[in-house]
């Protein structure tokens, strides 16, 4: 346990080194954010599916979520998959996750595990803690289809705890019982060496 705790802290003194100490907004933050900023004109939903469609990807990743909340708007997850599909594919860490959960759990698509684990990977290259932390699990042994890989999952669950995610602690600890003493040096190594992908998770204002 205690040498989880210090790849953890290791892992957030990096962090803090390369100026990614402050957590990301939470999807919530973002979409209500986007909202505000549509807001103010006579409907706020369609400006925000006008920029939505001129390929904003704040709008994009907006309207997803009302589609899939049912915010203004029928709730319609087929329709939120969509949207969230197209901020995912230009590189949105919160569309990307969200895509990746909608496939794990088989809401508005059909369920496929492996497309799951291929867009948390892509969220989680970019420091999405969900994503890491779902990523781990799904490579611990989780998927169907998706190749176990407990090192890996160790690397992703650490990255994620290091960002507080207390879940993602408790099951590394779980993890690290499992693998040989040679593999949990090299999840170390891993730890340390990871550095996060260039992110597109900015909050820009809509154009007027």
């Amino acid at each position: 346990m205690w040498s989880w705790i210090i790849v953890a802290g290791m892992m957030i003194l990096s962090m803090n080194a390369c100026g990614n100490s402050r957590p990301l907004p939470t999807a919530e933050d973002k979409s209500t954010h986007v909202v505000l900023q549509a807001a103010g004109s006579n409907s706020s939903i369609q400006r925000l599916r006008m920029q939505a469609e001129r390929g904003n990807v704040e709008a994009q990743f907006a309207l997803a979520q009302a589609y899939d909340r049912g915010r203004d708007v029928p709730k319609d997850k087929t329709e939120a998959v969509r949207w969230y599909r197209l901020a995912a594919t230009q590189g949105d860490a919160f569309a990307q996750n969200a895509l990746g959960d909608n496939y794990w759990e088989g809401t508005g698509v059909p369920k496929d595990d492996t497309q799951a684990a291929r867009w948390w990977r892509l969220a989680a290259a970019q420091g999405f803690a969900p994503a890491q932390h779902s990523l781990g699990k799904i490579l611990s042994g989780g998927g169907q289809g998706v190749r176990t890989d407990k090192t890996q999952a160790y690397m992703w669950l650490a990255l994620s705890a290091a960002q507080g995610d207390e879940e993602a602690s408790r099951q590394g600890n779980l993890l690290s019982k499992q693998l040989k003493p040679a593999e949990v040096t090299n999840a170390k190594k891993l730890v340390q060496q990871w550095k996060p992908t260039r992110a597109r998770v900015t909050i820009n204002r809509i154009a007027q």
